[in-house]
Protein backbone atom coordinates (compact mmCIF):
# COMPACT_ATOMS: atom_id res chain seq x y z
CA UNK A 1 0.00 0.00 0.00
CA UNK A 2 1.05 3.59 -0.68
CA UNK A 3 0.30 7.14 -0.18
CA UNK A 4 -0.59 9.65 -2.97
CA UNK A 5 -1.17 13.05 -2.65
CA UNK A 6 -3.51 14.66 -5.10
CA UNK A 7 -5.07 18.08 -6.49
CA UNK A 8 -8.74 17.83 -7.76
CA UNK A 9 -11.86 19.35 -8.29
CA UNK A 10 -14.93 18.41 -6.61
CA UNK A 11 -18.37 17.91 -7.40
CA UNK A 12 -19.19 21.71 -7.42
CA UNK A 13 -15.83 22.67 -9.25
CA UNK A 14 -14.41 23.79 -5.76
CA UNK A 15 -10.82 22.52 -5.45
CA UNK A 16 -9.34 20.59 -2.93
CA UNK A 17 -6.77 18.62 -2.44
CA UNK A 18 -5.69 15.71 -0.12
CA UNK A 19 -4.05 12.36 0.49
CA UNK A 20 -5.67 8.65 0.05
CA UNK A 21 -3.87 5.04 0.24
CA UNK A 22 -3.98 2.67 -2.85
CA UNK A 23 -1.71 -0.15 -4.01
CA UNK A 24 -1.23 1.36 -6.99
CA UNK A 25 -2.05 4.91 -8.58
CA UNK A 26 -4.57 3.29 -10.76
CA UNK A 27 -6.78 2.04 -7.67
CA UNK A 28 -5.83 5.81 -6.21
CA UNK A 29 -7.59 6.70 -9.49
CA UNK A 30 -10.93 4.53 -8.62
CA UNK A 31 -10.95 5.72 -5.38
CA UNK A 32 -11.04 9.02 -6.02
CA UNK A 33 -13.48 8.97 -9.40
CA UNK A 34 -15.83 6.89 -7.45
CA UNK A 35 -15.73 9.91 -4.91
CA UNK A 36 -17.41 12.26 -8.36
CA UNK A 37 -13.69 13.82 -7.65
CA UNK A 38 -11.98 15.09 -11.10
CA UNK A 39 -7.85 14.60 -10.64
CA UNK A 40 -6.11 17.56 -11.47
CA UNK A 41 -2.85 16.31 -10.55
CA UNK A 42 -1.98 12.84 -8.20
CA UNK A 43 1.84 11.38 -7.33
CA UNK A 44 2.97 9.19 -4.54
CA UNK A 45 3.67 10.85 -1.29
CA UNK A 46 7.58 10.61 -1.09
CA UNK A 47 10.10 11.16 2.28
CA UNK A 48 10.12 14.91 2.01
CA UNK A 49 6.21 14.88 1.97
CA UNK A 50 5.94 12.72 4.92
CA UNK A 51 3.85 14.55 8.21
CA UNK A 52 5.74 13.67 11.50
CA UNK A 53 3.08 10.79 12.78
CA UNK A 54 1.95 11.90 16.53
CA UNK A 55 3.98 9.61 19.16
CA UNK A 56 1.42 8.73 21.36
CA UNK A 57 1.11 5.10 23.05
CA UNK A 58 -2.33 5.95 24.13
CA UNK A 59 -5.64 4.43 22.59
CA UNK A 60 -8.91 5.85 22.24
CA UNK A 61 -11.45 4.50 24.82
CA UNK A 62 -14.52 2.75 23.64
CA UNK A 63 -16.45 6.19 25.64
CA UNK A 64 -14.32 8.27 23.97
CA UNK A 65 -15.06 7.33 20.49
CA UNK A 66 -18.67 6.73 21.85
CA UNK A 67 -18.97 10.82 22.66
CA UNK A 68 -17.05 11.54 19.68
CA UNK A 69 -19.14 10.25 17.40
CA UNK A 70 -22.72 11.04 18.89
CA UNK A 71 -21.26 14.96 19.17
CA UNK A 72 -19.73 14.68 15.71
CA UNK A 73 -23.01 13.08 14.30
CA UNK A 74 -25.60 15.54 16.51
CA UNK A 75 -23.66 18.57 14.93
CA UNK A 76 -23.85 17.49 10.89
CA UNK A 77 -27.30 16.67 11.62
CA UNK A 78 -27.57 20.20 13.05
CA UNK A 79 -25.93 21.77 9.71
CA UNK A 80 -22.22 22.56 10.97
CA UNK A 81 -19.81 21.59 8.82
CA UNK A 82 -17.38 19.08 9.58
CA UNK A 83 -14.22 21.54 9.72
CA UNK A 84 -16.39 23.15 12.37
CA UNK A 85 -17.26 20.20 13.92
CA UNK A 86 -13.77 19.64 14.72
CA UNK A 87 -13.17 22.46 15.77
CA UNK A 88 -15.22 21.95 18.44
CA UNK A 89 -14.13 18.96 19.42
CA UNK A 90 -10.16 19.50 19.37
CA UNK A 91 -11.21 22.07 22.23
CA UNK A 92 -13.59 20.11 24.19
CA UNK A 93 -10.19 17.64 24.04
CA UNK A 94 -7.70 20.17 24.53
CA UNK A 95 -4.88 19.15 26.88
CA UNK A 96 -5.64 15.15 26.63
CA UNK A 97 -4.15 12.81 23.73
CA UNK A 98 -7.33 12.73 21.65
CA UNK A 99 -7.66 16.35 21.50
CA UNK A 100 -4.07 16.49 20.08
CA UNK A 101 -5.39 14.10 17.63
CA UNK A 102 -8.49 15.99 16.39
CA UNK A 103 -5.96 19.14 16.40
CA UNK A 104 -4.21 16.77 13.32
CA UNK A 105 -7.68 16.03 11.63
CA UNK A 106 -8.62 19.56 11.76
CA UNK A 107 -5.31 20.56 9.99
CA UNK A 108 -5.76 18.09 7.31
CA UNK A 109 -9.46 18.32 6.43
CA UNK A 110 -8.40 22.31 6.13
CA UNK A 111 -5.92 21.66 3.92
CA UNK A 112 -8.65 19.48 1.50
CA UNK A 113 -7.77 15.91 3.18
CA UNK A 114 -10.66 13.60 3.03
CA UNK A 115 -12.10 13.17 7.24
CA UNK A 116 -11.54 9.17 6.86
CA UNK A 117 -8.09 9.58 4.93
CA UNK A 118 -6.86 12.00 8.07
CA UNK A 119 -8.43 9.28 10.34
CA UNK A 120 -6.64 6.07 9.12
CA UNK A 121 -3.32 7.83 10.35
CA UNK A 122 -4.29 7.43 13.65
CA UNK A 123 -4.97 3.64 13.75
CA UNK A 124 -4.44 3.33 17.53
CA UNK A 125 -7.34 5.76 18.10
CA UNK A 126 -9.31 5.33 14.78
CA UNK A 127 -10.53 1.86 14.20
CA UNK A 128 -11.67 0.34 10.75
CA UNK A 129 -14.61 0.35 10.96
CA UNK A 130 -14.82 3.56 11.88
CA UNK A 131 -12.84 4.87 9.11
CA UNK A 132 -14.91 2.38 7.13
CA UNK A 133 -18.24 4.19 7.63
CA UNK A 134 -17.12 7.38 7.77
CA UNK A 135 -15.86 6.46 3.87
CA UNK A 136 -18.73 5.12 2.99
CA UNK A 137 -20.60 8.21 4.37
CA UNK A 138 -18.25 10.42 2.59
CA UNK A 139 -19.07 8.44 -0.89
CA UNK A 140 -23.09 8.57 0.08
CA UNK A 141 -23.30 12.38 1.53
CA UNK A 142 -24.47 11.31 4.47
CA UNK A 143 -21.63 11.30 7.23
CA UNK A 144 -24.09 12.62 9.69
CA UNK A 145 -25.82 9.23 9.56
CA UNK A 146 -22.39 7.05 9.61
CA UNK A 147 -21.90 8.41 12.62
CA UNK A 148 -24.77 8.17 14.04
CA UNK A 149 -24.74 4.91 13.97
CA UNK A 150 -21.24 4.27 14.94
CA UNK A 151 -22.42 6.40 17.82
CA UNK A 152 -24.91 3.77 18.68
CA UNK A 153 -22.44 0.91 18.07
CA UNK A 154 -19.81 2.43 20.46
CA UNK A 155 -22.31 2.85 22.73
CA UNK A 156 -23.77 -1.01 23.06
CA UNK A 157 -20.20 -2.16 23.08
CA UNK A 158 -19.70 0.18 26.13
CA UNK A 159 -22.81 -0.95 28.20
CA UNK A 160 -22.16 -4.71 27.42
CA UNK A 161 -18.46 -4.35 28.71
CA UNK A 162 -19.52 -2.21 31.79
CA UNK A 163 -21.83 -4.57 32.43
CA UNK A 164 -19.45 -7.51 32.26
CA UNK A 165 -16.56 -5.47 34.26
CA UNK A 166 -19.10 -4.36 37.19
CA UNK A 167 -20.71 -8.70 37.25
CA UNK A 168 -16.46 -8.89 38.02
CA UNK A 169 -15.89 -6.50 40.27
CA UNK A 170 -17.40 -8.34 43.57
CA UNK A 171 -15.99 -11.88 42.66
CA UNK A 172 -12.40 -9.76 42.21
CA UNK A 173 -12.88 -7.88 45.43
CA UNK A 174 -13.63 -11.18 47.28
CA UNK A 175 -10.61 -13.25 45.76
CA UNK A 176 -8.12 -10.12 46.84
CA UNK A 177 -9.27 -10.30 50.29
CA UNK A 178 -8.85 -13.78 50.42
CA UNK A 179 -5.63 -13.77 49.24
CA UNK A 180 -4.65 -10.57 51.80
CA UNK A 181 -5.91 -12.60 54.53
CA UNK A 182 -4.36 -15.72 53.93
CA UNK A 183 -0.86 -14.11 53.29
CA UNK A 184 -1.22 -12.30 56.53
CA UNK A 185 -1.43 -15.72 58.72
CA UNK A 186 1.00 -17.50 57.06
CA UNK A 187 3.32 -14.59 57.00
CA UNK A 188 2.39 -12.80 60.70
CA UNK A 189 0.05 -14.46 62.61
CA UNK A 190 0.86 -18.29 62.75
CA UNK A 191 5.23 -17.82 63.24
CA UNK A 192 4.12 -16.36 67.09
CA UNK A 193 2.42 -19.66 67.39
CA UNK A 194 5.31 -21.75 66.03
CA UNK A 195 7.66 -20.54 69.30
CA UNK A 196 5.17 -21.27 71.64
CA UNK A 197 4.73 -25.11 69.84
CA UNK A 198 8.81 -25.82 70.25
CA UNK A 199 9.08 -24.48 73.97
CA UNK A 200 6.21 -26.44 75.21
CA UNK A 201 6.89 -30.25 72.83
CA UNK A 202 3.16 -30.14 72.14
CA UNK A 203 2.38 -33.15 69.16
CA UNK A 204 1.23 -31.47 66.72
CA UNK A 205 -1.75 -32.79 64.30
CA UNK A 206 -0.82 -33.16 60.69
CA UNK A 207 -2.79 -30.19 59.17
CA UNK A 208 -1.13 -28.02 62.27
CA UNK A 209 2.08 -29.03 60.11
CA UNK A 210 1.37 -28.51 57.10
CA UNK A 211 0.13 -24.80 57.81
CA UNK A 212 3.43 -24.43 59.73
CA UNK A 213 5.56 -25.45 56.53
CA UNK A 214 3.61 -23.33 54.64
CA UNK A 215 3.66 -20.63 56.65
CA UNK A 216 7.84 -20.94 56.57
CA UNK A 217 8.26 -21.46 53.01
CA UNK A 218 6.00 -18.09 52.80
CA UNK A 219 8.58 -16.32 55.08
CA UNK A 220 11.45 -17.48 53.16
CA UNK A 221 10.18 -17.88 49.74
CA UNK A 222 7.75 -14.73 49.13
CA UNK A 223 9.64 -12.80 47.11
CA UNK A 224 11.12 -15.55 44.83
CA UNK A 225 7.10 -16.10 44.49
CA UNK A 226 6.05 -12.75 43.85
CA UNK A 227 9.00 -12.67 41.15
CA UNK A 228 7.70 -16.49 39.90
CA UNK A 229 4.29 -14.76 39.74
CA UNK A 230 5.00 -11.72 37.87
CA UNK A 231 7.19 -13.75 35.15
CA UNK A 232 4.22 -16.21 34.76
CA UNK A 233 1.74 -13.17 33.89
CA UNK A 234 4.58 -11.75 31.72
CA UNK A 235 5.22 -14.72 29.82
CA UNK A 236 1.85 -15.54 29.22
CA UNK A 237 1.59 -11.97 27.64
CA UNK A 238 4.81 -12.67 25.34
CA UNK A 239 2.94 -15.87 24.45
CA UNK A 240 -0.29 -14.35 23.47
CA UNK A 241 1.30 -12.13 21.59
CA UNK A 242 3.01 -14.75 19.15
CA UNK A 243 0.85 -16.29 16.64
CA UNK A 244 0.65 -19.77 17.58
CA UNK A 245 0.02 -18.80 21.26
CA UNK A 246 -2.70 -16.48 20.24
CA UNK A 247 -4.21 -18.92 18.34
CA UNK A 248 -3.92 -21.69 21.28
CA UNK A 249 -5.01 -19.34 24.21
CA UNK A 250 -8.11 -18.07 22.03
CA UNK A 251 -9.42 -22.06 21.31
CA UNK A 252 -9.25 -23.04 25.08
CA UNK A 253 -10.98 -19.77 25.82
CA UNK A 254 -13.96 -20.48 23.93
CA UNK A 255 -13.57 -24.10 25.18
CA UNK A 256 -13.53 -23.44 28.77
CA UNK A 257 -16.66 -24.43 30.23
CA UNK A 258 -19.45 -21.99 31.62
CA UNK A 259 -16.89 -19.15 31.12
CA UNK A 260 -16.33 -20.53 27.13
CA UNK A 261 -19.84 -19.44 26.51
CA UNK A 262 -19.39 -16.11 28.02
CA UNK A 263 -16.58 -15.58 25.89
CA UNK A 264 -18.25 -17.08 22.29
CA UNK A 265 -21.63 -14.64 23.04
CA UNK A 266 -19.68 -11.46 23.12
CA UNK A 267 -17.50 -12.90 20.21
CA UNK A 268 -20.60 -13.48 18.50
CA UNK A 269 -22.79 -10.37 19.37
CA UNK A 270 -19.76 -7.98 18.39
CA UNK A 271 -19.53 -10.33 14.87
CA UNK A 272 -23.19 -9.96 14.15
CA UNK A 273 -23.44 -5.78 15.53
CA UNK A 274 -20.23 -4.77 13.53
CA UNK A 275 -21.59 -6.45 10.16
CA UNK A 276 -25.07 -5.41 10.51
CA UNK A 277 -23.80 -1.57 10.99
CA UNK A 278 -21.09 -1.85 7.88
CA UNK A 279 -23.82 -3.58 5.95
CA UNK A 280 -26.53 -0.83 6.62
CA UNK A 281 -23.77 2.01 5.73
CA UNK A 282 -23.07 0.34 1.99
CA UNK A 283 -19.86 -1.00 3.26
CA UNK A 284 -19.30 -4.03 0.32
CA UNK A 285 -19.64 -7.85 2.16
CA UNK A 286 -15.94 -8.47 1.84
CA UNK A 287 -14.68 -4.83 2.81
CA UNK A 288 -17.10 -5.56 6.31
CA UNK A 289 -15.88 -9.01 6.52
CA UNK A 290 -12.03 -8.02 6.57
CA UNK A 291 -13.24 -5.23 9.40
CA UNK A 292 -15.42 -6.87 11.09
CA UNK A 293 -12.39 -9.99 11.53
CA UNK A 294 -10.14 -7.16 12.76
CA UNK A 295 -12.45 -6.48 16.06
CA UNK A 296 -12.88 -10.35 17.19
CA UNK A 297 -10.11 -10.14 19.74
CA UNK A 298 -10.06 -14.24 19.50
CA UNK A 299 -6.75 -15.02 17.10
CA UNK A 300 -8.30 -18.63 16.78
CA UNK A 301 -11.62 -17.32 15.67
CA UNK A 302 -10.18 -14.61 13.15
CA UNK A 303 -7.98 -17.24 12.08
CA UNK A 304 -10.89 -19.67 10.89
CA UNK A 305 -12.23 -16.57 9.51
CA UNK A 306 -10.24 -15.88 6.72
CA UNK A 307 -11.27 -18.81 5.27
CA UNK A 308 -14.71 -17.59 5.17
CA UNK A 309 -13.41 -14.82 4.17
CA UNK A 310 -11.75 -16.21 1.05
CA UNK A 311 -14.75 -18.93 0.31
CA UNK A 312 -16.92 -15.65 0.17
CA UNK A 313 -14.60 -13.76 -2.83
CA UNK A 314 -14.75 -16.82 -4.22
CA UNK A 315 -18.62 -16.11 -5.19
CA UNK A 316 -20.20 -18.13 -2.06
CA UNK A 317 -23.07 -16.38 0.48
CA UNK A 318 -22.08 -16.17 3.78
CA UNK A 319 -24.59 -18.54 6.20
CA UNK A 320 -22.83 -21.71 4.77
CA UNK A 321 -18.99 -20.76 4.91
CA UNK A 322 -19.76 -19.54 8.66
CA UNK A 323 -22.05 -23.03 9.31
CA UNK A 324 -19.03 -24.97 7.98
CA UNK A 325 -15.95 -23.29 10.22
CA UNK A 326 -18.18 -24.74 13.61
CA UNK A 327 -17.30 -21.79 15.83
CA UNK A 328 -20.98 -19.87 15.72
CA UNK A 329 -23.47 -20.92 17.93
CA UNK A 330 -26.62 -22.76 15.33
CA UNK A 331 -28.49 -19.75 15.90
CA UNK A 332 -26.31 -17.54 14.22
CA UNK A 333 -26.40 -19.64 11.30
CA UNK A 334 -30.28 -19.93 10.77
CA UNK A 335 -30.70 -16.66 11.25
CA UNK A 336 -27.98 -16.20 8.32
CA UNK A 337 -29.69 -18.18 6.35
CA UNK A 338 -33.20 -16.80 6.81
CA UNK A 339 -31.29 -13.12 6.05
CA UNK A 340 -29.98 -14.60 2.26
CA UNK A 341 -32.83 -16.08 1.29
CA UNK A 342 -35.18 -13.17 2.59
CA UNK A 343 -32.63 -10.35 1.48
CA UNK A 344 -33.22 -8.89 5.48
CA UNK A 345 -29.47 -9.97 6.24
CA UNK A 346 -28.24 -7.01 7.79
CA UNK A 347 -31.99 -7.19 9.99
CA UNK A 348 -31.12 -10.63 10.41
CA UNK A 349 -27.87 -9.87 12.00
CA UNK A 350 -28.86 -6.75 13.83
CA UNK A 351 -31.38 -9.15 15.71
CA UNK A 352 -28.83 -11.93 16.44
CA UNK A 353 -26.66 -8.96 18.14
CA UNK A 354 -29.15 -8.21 20.23
CA UNK A 355 -30.26 -11.49 21.26
CA UNK A 356 -26.53 -12.59 22.20
CA UNK A 357 -25.84 -9.50 24.09
CA UNK A 358 -28.77 -10.29 26.05
CA UNK A 359 -27.35 -13.79 26.84
CA UNK A 360 -24.16 -12.43 27.64
CA UNK A 361 -25.31 -10.35 30.49
CA UNK A 362 -28.22 -13.00 31.61
CA UNK A 363 -24.92 -15.82 31.71
CA UNK A 364 -23.05 -12.71 33.73
CA UNK A 365 -25.43 -12.21 35.99
CA UNK A 366 -26.31 -16.00 36.73
CA UNK A 367 -22.54 -16.90 37.17
CA UNK A 368 -22.34 -13.72 39.36
CA UNK A 369 -25.34 -14.83 41.72
CA UNK A 370 -23.34 -18.64 41.84
CA UNK A 371 -20.15 -17.18 42.32
CA UNK A 372 -20.68 -14.70 45.46
CA UNK A 373 -21.98 -17.49 47.88
CA UNK A 374 -19.00 -19.96 46.54
CA UNK A 375 -16.35 -17.60 47.27
CA UNK A 376 -17.62 -16.60 50.57
CA UNK A 377 -18.04 -20.34 52.08
CA UNK A 378 -14.20 -20.69 50.73
CA UNK A 379 -13.03 -17.99 51.72
CA UNK A 380 -14.91 -19.03 55.51
CA UNK A 381 -13.39 -22.43 54.79
CA UNK A 382 -10.02 -21.27 54.23
CA UNK A 383 -9.47 -19.18 57.53
CA UNK A 384 -11.60 -21.73 59.74
CA UNK A 385 -9.22 -24.25 58.77
CA UNK A 386 -6.03 -22.12 59.60
CA UNK A 387 -7.51 -21.75 63.01
CA UNK A 388 -8.72 -24.78 63.74
CA UNK A 389 -4.94 -25.69 62.83
CA UNK A 390 -3.87 -23.64 65.47
CA UNK A 391 -6.14 -24.12 68.14
CA UNK A 392 -6.25 -27.79 67.91
CA UNK A 393 -2.68 -28.02 69.27
CA UNK A 394 -3.35 -25.94 72.18
CA UNK A 395 -6.99 -27.44 73.19
CA UNK A 396 -4.99 -30.84 73.19
CA UNK A 397 -2.27 -28.74 75.28
CA UNK A 398 -4.83 -27.63 77.82
CA UNK A 399 -6.23 -31.02 77.98
CA UNK A 400 -2.68 -32.59 79.10
CA UNK A 401 -2.26 -29.87 81.61
CA UNK A 402 -5.90 -30.42 83.48
CA UNK A 403 -5.27 -33.91 83.87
Amino acid sequence: MAEYIYRALDASGKFIQGTVIAEDVNSALENLRARNIYIVEIKEKSALHKEIKLPFGQKATIKDLSVFCRQFATMLAAGISILSCLDVLRNQYRGRPFGKVIDDLYEKVERGTLLSTAMREHPRFFPPILINMVEAGEVAGSIDKSMDKMATHFEKELKLRQKIVNALIYPAIVIGVAVIVLIILLTFVIPTFVGLFDELNVELPATTKFVINSSKFMQKNGLYLLFFIIALILGYKIFKGTKSGGILIGKIKIKIPVIGRVVLGQVTSRFTRTLATLLNAGVPLITALDTTKNVMANTYIEQEFEKVIERVKGGEGLSYPIEDIGIFPQLVNIMLKTGEETGRLEYMLEKAADYYENEVENQITRLTALFEPVMIVCLAVMVGFLLASIIMPMFKLYGSIGS
